[in-house]
């Protein structure tokens, strides 16, 4: 039995299933921070009496200034060397300021007895501290998709049990606010009993802070960072540190990336966003299986068939590329957004309402799913490219065009919103109906958002050009690059690499050879 355990060959690049699971705990942040804010700020933010251009400005404010704390946030994660890793302390020290932030955010300050200007400078400071919180959290646990292993195959089974709880996160996020917040601004229709603005802020503080902050917090304490960085300690230069921004998306393969997550999830946001108007306003006085309709009918259906699509999307993966995957239900998502903005409640079932929602969860689950197993093989087409791995920067990027393109689309809808006459709710108590005019509008924006979006990230995905058998190819090259051997590759190697690299990351850079000495000096760093 001794010889036995003796000849056991431990890969070092294998992620345990324990350790899998105190990873994906993080990605209740990941899938829920944006998805909660995305459903729930616009029609909170009304219903104190701030109007809907105005709470869309101010959720635009907080973008301009995450493109700022983005990036250097990637910047400060890729330059940490510490005993605990480069990500691990932001996301512990993120996780608790997560919930700090839920405090204050939806603190009932109307109760309180604030006046509408003070309303719209609370919102404002408080929105930009939360923003502040999720960049130092979401930025480095968003550069652990790729650090956690250099094997794509690991990286793979790993992020799929994040996904699990990315979706797990972002379903919650999507139903629970949703339910508390018409049980607060439309009790009359709501599926709940009716709650005050206190009752309302104690639920997301407390269900959310425990759920976002403390899973940050257990995946920094119970993840290892496999990949250790090969360049030195880089000096903050502002120069240098702007040039960044356009890094990242000199490389082909991130450029469509971010292309099929930004245009998929910013429909995700959309969608979330006016779900709540759809069903209190587009749908109001109508009853489902005895209960008043609610934007429940459609996120708890469309959720739950994106959780029964993860094994199907899953087996198309292996079967055949993760760009298959991510676009195999997306004509269900076009069909249904189309479906939705073209039946009127006159004439159409309620019950057809839920039927669609949850085919277009069958698209939604792949376009949810897929996105972050695919980020850490753009970043392996840099390094392979490059010589560098700027993990926190490509990370950095992404999180800022989700939360940019994810702001836009929310903001767009209550700037229309407030251009054909939506009339702010300012007591929960009396429901205020609106113009045909404003019913036919949100309909529209749900159709040709989701029709758009959808078809524009399905587009990108036949141009995404990465498979298992190129990451393999990369792998070998990096794996040369790093032991300091790829100045010997044969010329038929030589010209191997090269098309890879225009093809997958475009113009070929002056390629970094990295050194022993510079390996050296990073590990010593």
């Amino acid at each position: 039995m001794a010889k036995n355990q003796a000849n056991v060959v431990h890969d070092p690049d294998a992620i345990p299933f324990k350790e899998q699971l105190a990873y994906g705990v993080g990605a209740f942040m990941d899938g829920g921070g944006v998805a909660l804010m995305a459903c729930v700020m616009l029609k909170y933010m009304t219903s104190l009496g701030i109007e809907a251009a105005i709470a869309s400005t101010i959720m635009m404010v907080a973008k301009i200034w995450d493109a700022i704390s983005d990036p250097l946030m990637g910047f400060i994660s890729d330059n940490t060397r510490s005993k605990y890793g480069r990500r691990k302390p932001y996301m512990f020290i993120g996780g608790i300021c997560i919930i700090f932030g839920l405090f204050l955010l939806f603190a009932p300050i109307k109760e309180w007895g604030m006046d509408p200007s003070g309303m719209v400078a609370y919102m404002v400071v408080m929105y930009l501290l939360w923003n502040t919180f999720s960049t130092i959290s979401q930025v480095p646990y968003c550069s652990l998709a790729s650090d956690i292993s250099p094997s794509f195959r690991a990286r793979n089974d790993a992020n799929t049990v994040k996904l699990v709880f990315s979706a797990a996160g972002a379903g919650l996020a999507y139903v629970i606010p949703l339910l508390v917040l018409e049980a607060y601004v439309s009790p009359e229709a709501a599926f709940l009993p009716a709650i005050s603005a206190t009752e309302f802020w104690i639920i997301i503080t407390v269900v959310f802070g425990v759920l976002f902050g403390v899973g940050l917090i257990i995946t920094a304490l119970g993840v290892k960072e496999r990949i250790q960085p090969i360049t030195p300690k880089e000096k903050f230069n502002l120069k240098r540190f702007i040039n960044g921004y356009a890094v990242p998306f000199k490389n082909k393969s991130f450029r469509w990336h971010i292309t099929m997550y930004s245009s998929a999830f910013t429909c995700a946001d959309m969608l979330s966003a006016l779900a709540v108007y759809y069903a209190t306003d587009v749908w109001h006085g109508y009853t489902l299986f005895g209960m008043n309709f609610s934007s429940m009918f459609i996120v708890a259906p469309l959720m739950v068939a994106a959780v029964v699509a993860f094994p199907i999307v899953r087996y198309a993966m292996n079967k055949k590329t993760k760009q298959f995957a991510f676009r195999i239900g997306l004509p269900f998502y076009i069909i249904g957004g189309i479906l939705l903005a073209v039946m009127d409640p006159s004439w159409t079932p309620p019950i057809i309402i839920p039927i669609i929602a949850f085919l277009m969860g069958l698209g939604f689950g792949g376009a949810q799913m897929m996105p972050w197993i695919i980020f850490p093989d753009t970043v392996d087409v840099a390094e392979f490219a490059t010589g560098e791995r700027p993990t926190g920067s490509y990370s950095g990027m992404m999180t800022l065009t989700r939360k940019v393109a994810g702001a836009l689309g929310v903001g767009v809808i209550g700037w229309i919103l407030t251009g054909v006459g939506y009339v702010s709710q300012d007591d929960a108590s009396v429901y205020i109906v609106q113009s045909d005019n404003v019913l036919l509008t949100i309909r529209l924006l749900m159709g040709i958002a989701i029709a758009l979006l959808i078809a524009i990230s399905l587009f990108a995905s036949f141009k995404f050009k990465v498979n298992d058998q190129k990451l393999t190819r990369m792998r070998y090259y990096i794996d040369l690059n790093r032991d300091g051997k790829l100045a010997d590759i044969t010329d038929e190697e030589k010209a191997e690499r090269e098309t890879l690299i225009k093809e997958l990351y475009g113009k070929v850079p002056n390629t970094t050879i990295i050194t022993k000495e510079e390996i050296n000096e990073a590990l010593e760093g």
